[in-house]
């Protein structure tokens, strides 16, 4: 009997279907896949962003979370290929997406490291030394 999980189906109709914004009228929701490894001496995070710049994304650590925020301005075309300036369509939006991740206790966000490669975002914590301070942003090398 194969058997399948309802929720991700939910997640799968409302991310993944063609019902955007084009179809409703109201904003497609989008949401950034992540993957989260712990070892030993480190917690690294991977965040599928493509299409944004290294310029649209924020990176913070705060309160054990990992906060990941992208923007930006998406334009679709269609030409008619003869002429650049005569399009039978045009779309323009603002596109957004935020993630949280909640993180294992014993984390140093203040010694993060993020590098945004070929649309995916990793950001590398290591093990959290013994201070308190407050969130911290991170910056994309």
């Amino acid at each position: 009997m194969n058997r399948s999980n309802p929720f991700e189906e939910i997640e799968q109709f409302f991310g993944r279907t063609p019902f955007g914004e084009e179809w409703t009228g109201k904003r497609e929701l989008r949401t950034a896949d992540v993957d989260v490894a712990e070892y030993d001496d480190e917690v690294v995070v991977m965040a599928d962003l493509p299409g944004y710049d290294r310029e649209d994304i924020d990176v913070h650590a705060d309160d054990g979370r990992l906060t990941i925020r992208a923007e930006r301005d998406a334009e679709r075309e269609t030409e008619d290929g003869e002429t650049e300036h005569r399009y039978l369509r045009r779309e323009r939006r603002h596109e957004s997406v935020t993630r949280t991740i909640d993180l294992p206790s014993g984390v140093d966000p203040e010694g993060a490291v993020a590098t945004y490669r070929n649309g995916v975002l990793t950001v590398t914590l290591p093990s959290k030394r013994d201070d308190g301070e407050d969130g911290h942003r991170i910056d994309i090398e």
